[in-house]
C-alpha cells in the first residue's frame, strides 16, 4: 500500500506540473505584446538541466524535526528525480523566463537514536523578466570581438510546493503538503569568453518576509557552442548551482518548517531557436 501511495503522490506532483507549465503559457500568450503576439525578431532557448543535488539544513513537519543533510553519493542511491527545465525568450533589451524544477528526495537519519525516513517530493516553478542593461567590450585589441559581458537585470517569483513525510519507527508517521511563493530580485552576467566558450554567473534575493523569512540563489556555468540543427545553435552547459530558503508556518505539533539549502554540480543543453 505505501509503494501504491508514493506513486500516487508522484503522479500528482507531475500532473500538477504539467498543469502549472500550461498556465503559464496560456498567460504568456495573452500578454499583449508577448511572442505569441510578436513572433517577428524574438529568439527563444529552451535548456533541459540535471541537477545532482546535496541537502543541508532542518525540516520540520507536525512539529517533529528531521535532519536532511545527504552527500553527492546519498543522493545519488536515493534519488528517484532531480530534473530542470528552463525556457527563455527575448526581444531587444526585454526579455522573460521560466524554469521548472522537479525531485523526490528521502534518506534514513537517525535522531535521538530514533530511525527517520523522510520522503520529500518538491516542486519549483520560477517565473519573471529581465532588462538587459548593456554588453561591453573588455578586449583592448581592435577589431577583436570577445571578451565581452553582458549584464541581465532580473525580476520575478519562485512558487515552491512540498509533500513531505517523515517516516518514524514506533511512531506515527507525520506527513504533510505546503506551498508558497518568493518575490525575487537579481543580476545575471554572460561572458563571452572566445568564439565557442562562455561564462554565466547569476545570484538573487528572495522571499523578505512574503513567502520565505529569506532566500538566495546563485550558480555559475561554463559553456561550449555548437551546431545542432544550425551554426551555433546549440550550447553544452556545465556548473554548480545553489538555492537556500528558510520557511516556516504554523506553531507547535502544526508547525512546518523548511530551512534547507539545495546544492550541487548541474549540466544541461541549451537550443536556441
Amino acid at each position: 500500500m505505501n509503494s501504491i501511495a508514493k506513486t500516487m503522490k508522484e503522479i500528482r506532483m507531475l500532473g500538477k506540473t504539467a498543469l502549472l507549465l500550461i498556465l503559464f503559457l496560456v498567460l504568456v500568450a495573452a500578454i499583449p505584446g508577448s511572442p505569441a503576439a510578436q513572433e517577428e525578431g524574438w529568439e527563444y532557448a529552451v535548456t533541459p538541466y540535471l541537477w545532482t543535488l546535496s541537502l543541508d539544513g532542518d525540516v520540520k513537519v507536525k512539529g517533529r524535526k528531521s535532519d536532511v543533510d545527504m552527500e553527492f553519493s546519498d543522493i545519488w542511491d536515493e534519488l528517484n528525480m532531480a530534473t530542470m527545465v528552463v525556457f527563455e525568450a527575448r526581444k531587444g533589451e526585454w526579455g522573460f523566463y521560466s524554469n521548472i524544477i522537479y525531485a523526490n528526495l528521502g534518506k534514513a537519519t537517525h535522531v535521538q537514536g530514533i530511525r527517520i525516513e523522510p520522503d520529500i517530493n518538491l516542486l519549483m516553478l520560477t517565473a519573471g523578466g529581465f532588462y538587459r542593461m548593456g554588453t561591453w567590450d573588455l578586449s583592448e585589441a581592435p577589431g577583436k570581438k570577445s571578451p565581452t559581458i553582458t549584464v541581465d537585470a532580473l525580476f520575478g517569483a519562485r512558487y515552491t510546493y512540498l509533500d513531505i513525510e517523515l517516516d518514524i519507527k514506533g511512531f506515527h508517521n507525520p506527513e504533510g503538503d505546503e506551498n508558497w511563493v518568493d518575490p525575487l530580485i537579481g543580476v545575471r552576467t554572460l561572458w563571452s569568453l572566445s568564439d565557442r566558450w562562455t561564462l554565466a554567473l547569476e545570484g538573487s534575493i528572495e522571499g523578505f518576509g512574503v513567502g520565505s523569512d529569506f532566500a538566495w540563489h546563485a550558480y555559475g556555468l561554463i559553456g561550449y557552442h555548437f551546431g545542432l540543427f544550425a551554426d551555433d545553435d546549440a550550447k553544452v552547459l556545465v556548473g554548480y548551482r545553489a538555492l537556500s530558503q528558510d520557511y516556516d508556518d504554523g506553531h507547535g505539533n502544526d508547525k512546518f518548517e523548511w530551512d534547507v539549502t539545495l546544492h550541487g554540480p548541474i549540466a544541461g543543453l541549451k537550443i536556441v531557436f
